[in-house]
């Protein structure tokens, strides 16, 4: 890798694409003079972040965030676990394949509303603020509380989910909610309701504090069951 920095845009946010081989001070300073350099393009916005090329401690991602935070305009809603991520919406689009596929071999299933792709959402919600959609959504932000997301498919939040979610709201029984901060405090997949979530003590970008793990629910046999999202 001939430059030390290199920023990358997708559709989740930036992944930084990062020299394995630096010291991580002199790293860190050509993180700052990259994205300086890149005013123009991230001055004032918001992203999730992700890193690529190098292992970092949870300590090194959250002094990383904190120099962004503190030596420009970008605001960082939430650090992206790649596989994490990849994990929910790999999950998301088979799903959508296998209906696709059940609608061509059964001309009957054409009556069927069909689900969409997905949709965006960059951006915290704000208290009382509520998304709803007929698609899988995913939110690049926090959903606080007092905030809703309404989709008759999945729901991913790239961030907090403090606030409600209501997914499968056509009554599918495998949509599904995923989260890198679950902690509703009111859900339900396809009519179910799921239990009060137990509240975890972390901060997304203390060094001191572990990030929260992704989670997922899933609804199974009439109960929503919440599991971590693991790599694979």
């Amino acid at each position: 890798m001939k430059q030390p920095v290199i920023i990358k845009s997708s559709k989740f946010g930036i992944t930084l694409m990062l020299n394995s081989e630096l010291p991580f001070s002199d790293l860190m300073e050509e993180i700052i003079k990259k994205f300086h350099e890149s005013e123009r393009f991230f001055a004032n916005s918001s992203f999730a972040i992700s890193f690529e090329g190098r292992e970092l401690s949870e300590e090194e991602k959250c002094r990383i965030v904190d120099a962004i935070m503190t030596d420009t305009t970008v605001k960082i809603l939430c650090i992206l676990e790649n596989d994490e991520i990849r994990d929910a919406v790999i999950t998301q689009k088979q799903k959508e394949v296998k209906e696709r596929e059940m609608r061509a071999a059964d001309p009957q299933a054409q009556a069927v509303p069909r689900r969409m792709a997905g949709a965006f959402y960059c951006g915290s919600l704000k208290p009382g603020e509520q998304v709803e959609t007929d698609e899988s959504i995913v939110i690049v932000g926090d959903v606080p509380k007092g905030a809703r997301v309404v989709s008759k498919s999945s729901i991913v939040v790239l961030g907090s989910l403090c606030g409600s979610a209501f997914a499968g709201m056509d009554g599918t029984p495998d949509s599904f909610i995923a989260a890198l901060h679950f902690l509703p405090e009111h859900y339900n997949i396809a009519g179910i309701y799921g239990s009060p979530a137990k509240k975890e003590k972390s901060s997304l970008f203390s060094s001191r504090n572990k990030p929260s793990q992704a989670k997922i629910a899933e609804a199974s046999e009439g109960i929503i069951h919440i599991r971590p999202l693991y790599r694979v």
